[in-house]
């Protein structure tokens, strides 16, 4: 019998069987690397979502207006030093302070009944109270001496308080609250916060976030009609 030709290769394949296709995965198997596939793919988004949100987060920076710790819109956060007292409450009298205002003469909230007082709790660095300057002034130069509005600068130096009156041309009474005491003994928890004081020192009004001139005026003419 002829011997079979063992082709280019040197090694017979004439009549080799076809291998074919691999063999089929077992049901089971392919449920199982299904699963662990979607699995990958699931946790792969989870975490391109968490790192979009801390990105996002990131980038907001809490430098614009938004809420605070207030839960105010528009209003800024400051971190209190000096010991904290009882909340100022409508109705009963306000906490009193002694301090001095940048010319040098004292400051003292008891000595200041017979007229309304307006508080008014801010900093230099909060844009809220920046954008209301010019209306507080507004409201100095229309009631003159009836009202005494006194502006606490929660947690600041004379020096910049100074610079900061002087630029906008401020005359109303400033304090420069360095230590955060007033502002601690009125729990100040975000900046700017208002508070009322009738001519016989109980606390009127409080009011958090920024105040236009009007709203102010309303405040004023009722506790002068008081």
């Amino acid at each position: 019998m002829p011997e079979r030709d063992p082709g280019p290769g040197g090694a017979a394949d004439v009549g080799a069987p076809d291998p074919g296709p691999p063999p089929a995965a077992p049901p089971r198997r392919r449920l199982r690397d299904s699963l662990a596939g979607h699995v990958v793919v699931v946790a792969v988004a989870t975490v391109l979502v968490l790192a979009g949100v801390w990105v996002a987060g990131g980038s907001r920076g809490g430098g614009g207006p938004g809420p605070s710790a207030t839960g105010e819109p528009g209003t800024s956060p400051v971190e209190l030093t000096g010991a904290v007292g009882d909340p100022p409450e409508v109705g009963r009298p306000a906490p009193d302070f002694t301090t001095f205002a940048l010319d040098g003469t004292d400051v003292i909230l008891s000595e200041l009944r017979g007229q309304p007082v307006w508080l008014l709790f801010g900093a230099t660095w909060c844009s809220s109270c920046r954008a209301e300057a010019p209306d507080v002034q507004a409201v100095q130069e229309a009631y003159g001496d009836r009202v005494r509005i006194v502006a606490v600068y929660v947690g600041e130096s004379i020096s910049t308080v100074g610079g900061f009156a002087d630029r906008l041309g401020l005359t109303y009474t400033h304090v420069a609250d360095s230590y955060t005491d007033i502002g601690s003994a009125y729990r100040v928890l975000g900046l700017p916060t208002h508070v009322f004081v009738d001519a016989d020192g109980v606390v009127d009004a409080i009011e958090v976030g920024t105040l236009t001139e009007r709203a102010a005026a309303t405040r004023l003419d009722a506790l002068l009609a008081g």
